[in-house]
């Protein structure tokens, strides 16, 4: 069986985001008893899920296991989403689904359940993303949203639960140029976004790339090759290109010295001169691919310049990406 009834608008279809967990359904509201038409296509859903689950074809899996979840909902349905959306690479939607998958299964008395989800939760614990929205200064009937849901007030400045990617900050206020900000979390990332005191405009949206500072004119960000990140990879290569043969001649010529006749000199058996040569052009392309090896871990292989300005200055921000 798929699992007794519990938290009927806990369906956590589509990205829970910071806002999505603030909005949790009330346990213990109202619930309408799913009809037979609705049990029978709600374990049908579960059972095409389980399959396709078993396949790994997680992104085909969850949207039928939230459907199934939907219109009946239960504890073994939950729990399984959570699981899916685990696989699937979805971390905040899994770690509130597991929750509520624990707390159901003690509710139900199934020490089974409550085990396994009390131990994915552990291991969730440290791949869940964090979102927090800080204002700087609050204006009159000042919204701001994350991912096109509202944000109030008391949710402001806290650390909450989001999927790993893509993530969309935006606020507003009467007469006042809005905010939009675009940011992209990692596994276990925590991010603070700051949105500055908003300025007197004529409601075109300013993007900021970087706490009070706003992209100008609309213009779009600029994604290109870090030269220093190229110019890194030729230096490594070319040092041991040349450091790694230098340093096996002098190797050999070292060790064979003491065979080596002044009427038999060759490549193994130079003159002292050469082998100070062939010793120097070891130790130069070695450092020189070292030091090109450190540029390649230093230095981000692309770069973004985003053209910004605020109230006293025009500029660019740039972000590297590693």
């Amino acid at each position: 069986m798929r699992g007794s009834s519990l938290l009927a608008g806990l369906t956590c279809v589509g990205v829970l985001t910071a806002t999505n967990a603030l909005a949790a359904p009330r346990v213990g509201a109202a619930q309408v008893a799913p009809s037979v038409s609705e049990q029978m296509l709600a374990q049908s859903l579960f059972d095409e899920a389980r399959q396709l689950m078993d396949r790994g074809k997680y992104a085909d899996a969850c949207p039928k296991l939230a459907e199934s979840q939907r219109l009946d909902p239960g504890g073994g349905t939950l729990l399984n989403l959570a699981i899916c959306h685990e696989k699937e690479g979805r971390f905040g939607s899994a770690h509130l689904e597991m929750k509520a998958a624990a707390s159901q299964a003690v509710k139900e008395g199934r020490k089974d359940r409550e085990k396994l989800a009390n131990e994915r939760l552990a291991a969730l614990a440290s791949r869940v993303p964090r979102l927090a929205v800080h204002v700087d200064r609050e204006e009159p009937d000042l919204e701001v949203k994350v991912d096109g849901t509202l944000l109030r007030k008391p949710a402001w400045d806290l650390l909450t639960v989001v999927d790993p990617g893509e993530h969309v900050v935006e606020a507003s206020a009467p007469n006042k140029a809005p905010f939009r900000q675009t940011i992209t979390l990692a596994e276990g990332e925590q991010r603070t976004v700051h949105v500055p005191a908003l300025q007197v405009g004529d409601g075109r949206s300013t993007a900021s790339a970087a706490p009070g500072t706003s992209t100008p004119g609309g213009a779009r960000p600029e994604t290109r090759t870090n030269p220093l990140f190229v110019a890194s990879i030729a230096t490594g290569v070319t040092g041991f290109v040349v450091g790694i043969p230098a340093g096996y001649v002098w190797t050999m010529t070292t060790l064979l010295k003491s065979t080596c006749r002044p009427e038999r000199e060759s490549v193994f058996c130079p003159s002292d001169g050469a082998r100070t040569a062939w010793f120097t052009a070891a130790v130069v392309g070695l450092s020189v691919g070292v030091l090109g090896t450190i540029g390649i871990a230093a230095f981000p292989r692309k770069i973004q310049v985003a053209p910004t300005a605020s109230a006293s200055a025009a500029g660019a921000t740039v972000l590297g990406e590693f």
